[in-house]
């Protein structure tokens, strides 16, 4: 079971890097547990081609039932409509490689909130820079006699802060009544 874990754990980190396997890899591999992970993982079945090309530079083979058995068996976890919503509201890719439709379903739910809490990070981000703005030209008004262009300057910022602000509470609001059904 340790080993188990070990090779796990092994060929997540390898698979999460852009190379090809090693010669140990390849020897030492275990296709069933390699096959879960990315099954696990939600990659496409073309992986065992990458796999297969990888191997051969080595004159060694892949043990693809093993594989295919290790990669059907992480799918069936993968697939399952909660981590449909999990996948999409991470902000992940999904490849197309569930049969169901409401993975897909819950799938797309949770990429819709990831997009809404992405943007409400990015208003987020930028009410704090134009409260940054206000402050800068509030201190230059301060020393300034001729102030009409920095407060034509400071309404401007003033304005796109209010539009940001109504943008946010309807991004709440619509996140409210958001609704699940299993």
């Amino acid at each position: 079971m340790r080993y188990l874990n070990f090779a796990l754990a092994l060929t997540a980190l390898s698979l999460t890097q852009c190379t090809s396997l090693s010669l140990e890899e390849c020897r030492d591999n275990d296709w069933y547990a390699t096959g879960l992970a990315d099954g696990n993982r939600g990659v496409t079945a073309t992986q065992l081609n990458q796999y297969q090309q990888d191997c051969r530079e080595f004159n060694l083979r892949v043990d693809a039932a093993q594989w295919q058995q290790g990669y059907q068996q992480g799918l069936i976890s993968y697939c399952l409509p909660e981590n449909g919503y999990r996948v999409g509201l991470a902000g992940e890719s999904y490849y197309g490689v569930c049969s169901n439709n409401q993975f897909v379903e819950r799938y797309n739910q949770g990429h819709e909130q990831y997009l809404v809490n992405k943007r409400l990070a990015e208003i987020a981000d930028r009410l704090n820079a134009i409260d940054s703005e206000i402050s800068s030209i509030n201190n230059k008004l301060n020393n300034l006699t001729d102030k009409a262009e920095l407060l034509k300057q400071k309404n401007i910022l003033l304005n796109e802060k209010n539009h940001l602000l109504d943008e946010r509470r309807r991004l709440r609001q619509e996140d409210i009544r958001f609704e699940f059904r299993f």
